[in-house]
């Protein structure tokens, strides 16, 4: 499964927080006496420092930019990082590549919560989705400039080579998420899978790192 989103309760100092309040409330008690004036003012004092806690409570910032790609709300903030700067007359080319690369990682979440092993093999592989994605828009950038017919069919090619590329990835990770689900039935598993992963990533580097002339 996804790594656990921090939450109000789930933070130590919550608590803390909360036994501090009690026990600084008590000695007020102790201190002013129970008087109607004396339960207001401790109970307004106590619920505001528990109020501005947790109206100041944020999800740790490493959460958001820990690289974690099987976190869906992370690949989606780098994934839309990388469609900004496309073009908006590419916008129907860019939300294909954005639907293959927003399937391929909910596909790797699955694979993930069914064999936890695979999280390095499928972190690379996201890594090489993002790459690719990436390289789709800086594609549809530099088509929008060029002019001279050679030199955009050129840039047409690459951009089809990295497009042609996700969608594989795509389809492919679809398959090892069936299939794992369908091993799941069977003890023994499928000992294939890790390799079957170091394949996808080899394929796409290759593209990434050769693209066509």
């Amino acid at each position: 499964m996804a790594p656990r989103r921090t939450t109000f309760w789930s933070q130590p100092q919550t608590y803390l927080l909360l036994g501090g309040t009690a026990l600084g409330y008590a000695l007020f008690m102790l201190l002013a006496g129970p008087r109607p004036l004396a339960v207001l003012t401790g109970s307004g004092i106590a619920a505001a420092m528990v109020g501005s806690w947790a109206v100041g409570f944020r999800p740790r910032e490493s959460e958001v930019s820990s690289g974690d790609l099987l976190h869906s709300q992370t690949f989606a903030a780098q994934l839309g990082t990388l469609g900004q700067r496309v073009p908006s007359k590419s916008q129907p080319t860019w939300r294909q590549v954005q639907g293959w690369a927003t399937e391929s990682q909910q596909f790797a979440a699955r694979i993930y919560s069914r064999d936890p092993l695979l999280q390095v093999d499928l972190l690379e592989a996201l890594h090489t989705v993002l790459d690719l994605s990436g390289q789709v828009a800086d594609g549809l950038v530099v088509l929008d400039q060029i002019e001279t017919p050679t030199y955009k069919q050129m840039a047409q090619q690459r951009l089809d080579a990295s497009c042609d590329r996700l969608a594989a990835t795509h389809a492919q990770l679809q398959q090892l998420q069936d299939q794992i689900a369908l091993s799941s039935l069977d003890a023994a598993g499928d000992s294939t899978l890790p390799q079957r992963l170091q394949t996808l990533v080899e394929a796409n580097k290759i593209i990434l790192q050769n693209p066509p002339e």
